[in-house]
């Protein structure tokens, strides 16, 4: 046989292994015959799969389909929430969160822990792991997770499972997360760029179902970006697709964590909308947020900027506008250079300040094509600040599946 043909096989059956997967997510509960009309496959076809995936517990028999008429009821297939779980692992620049998470997509149980202040490479890793190891033990699932996913600040290396070096968290630099935490768990690990994970995530569970191709940009402390292209994700070559945060905004702008000038994450990050908010105090501006000025109180964040705004104050109130003026013109740009089905906004900025979604929306409508306005569709994160540990948890699901042999 031809290894391109066996090659292609294994494609098509594990996409249609992920299909009804994803059918039974959306609608509950199908009979066979259903599942064939809405994947556009044989009866046949679909059988031998949905036997396939109960032998493996994926799915299970969920009652008879009752339409009132005669003859035999079908029966109804579902997808089995008590067989199969993984553990997701969300890496911020701030802190770790660790969750359970079950083939549905729910959070069955989860740990988050902050690092400390000067947190070193050792302090670190041992803290991805504690809280790794601290959901495992109590969850008491452990012999039924699969595997454990993690989204992780990138670049870095998903094959290896290892960070390279992430701008806003040194404490990993150069790091092979996928080893350590498989020599602590004893359990098989993935490794990817935690924009990628949101993206996945929003593709099996959030407001990506239904869409082939899309693209996901976190607006948080930094700001990434997730690449989906025929419902998978699109790493680039050397895996650094969607670095659109180090894309350059401003020639003249101020330096950014990379060592370039004037990069999206530099002029519209969380981290410079704090910069800008305490430029702006120094220079004299009124606000609410003159408090921390005083170098005895703890320093600001941008959820401090983000209450602020959300209470009324100018200042903070016009610089998150800024920013999502920024980020709006970066969107506007991957609209005409990509055209995806849809482009999701997620990250603090727009989970917790709903006016950020729509200066972005109005900003990226005047600034791409005419003819991509309708087609496009621009829309927030479903899965709000869940997406980080749903989404790497799902990135197990997925290997999973298509983890079969001819």
């Amino acid at each position: 046989m031809n290894n391109s043909v066996g090659k292609n096989n294994r494609y098509v059956r594990n996409m249609n292994r992920i299909g009804i997967v994803g059918l039974l997510r959306d609608y509950g509960s199908l009979t066979k015959a259903e599942i064939a009309a809405k994947m556009n496959l044989t009866f046949t076809a679909v059988n031998n799969l949905v036997e396939e995936l109960m032998k493996e517990r994926v799915i299970i028999e969920a009652g008879l389909y009752d339409d009132s008429s005669r003859g035999r009821k079908p029966k109804l297939i579902s997808l089995n929430p008590a067989d199969k779980y993984t553990v997701g692992v969300h890496i911020s620049s701030s802190s770790v969160r660790a969750a359970v998470i079950n083939l549905q997509g729910n959070v069955l149980l989860e740990k988050r822990c902050p690092y400390e202040d000067g947190a070193n490479r050792g302090s670190v890793v041992n803290m991805i792991i504690s809280t790794i190891q601290a959901v495992l033990d109590e969850s008491g699932l452990e012999s039924e997770i699969i595997g454990i996913g993690v989204g992780a600040p990138g670049p870095l290396d998903p094959v290896q499972g290892k960070i390279l070096s992430p701008p806003n968290l040194p404490g990993l630099h150069q790091v092979r997360l996928k080893e350590l935490i498989e020599e602590n768990t004893e359990l098989p690990t993935h490794v990817e760029k935690v924009a990628n994970v949101m993206a996945l995530g929003e593709v099996w569970y959030g407001n990506g179902r239904h869409f082939n191709n899309l693209v996901y940009m976190d607006a948080d402390i930094g700001i990434g970006c997730g690449l989906i292209f025929s419902q998978k994700i699109y790493q680039g070559y050397p895996f650094g697709a969607g670095e659109i945060g180090h894309c350059t905004i401003d020639i003249n702008g101020p330096r950014c964590h990379c060592g370039n000038d004037g990069c999206l994450e530099a002029m519209a990050s969380g981290n410079a909308i704090v910069r800008r908010v305490y430029e702006e105090l120094g220079r004299g501006a009124a606000s609410s947020l003159t408090s921390y000025t005083n170098s005895d109180d703890q320093g600001m964040d941008v959820v401090d900027v983000i209450h602020a705004g959300l209470a009324g104050d100018p200042l903070a109130a016009n610089i998150l506008h800024e920013s999502a003026r920024y980020v709006g013109i970066s969107l506007a740009n991957i609209m005409n250079l990509l055209t995806p089905e849809t482009i999701i906004l997620g990250g603090v900025l727009a989970n917790r300040y709903p006016d950020f979604f729509n200066h972005v929306k109005e900003t990226s409508v005047n600034r791409s094509l005419s003819s991509l306005h309708n087609k496009v569709v621009l829309q927030p994160s479903e899965l709000g600040e869940n997406a980080g540990i749903i989404g790497a948890g799902t990135i197990v699901f997925e290997k999973y599946l298509s983890d079969i042999s001819d």
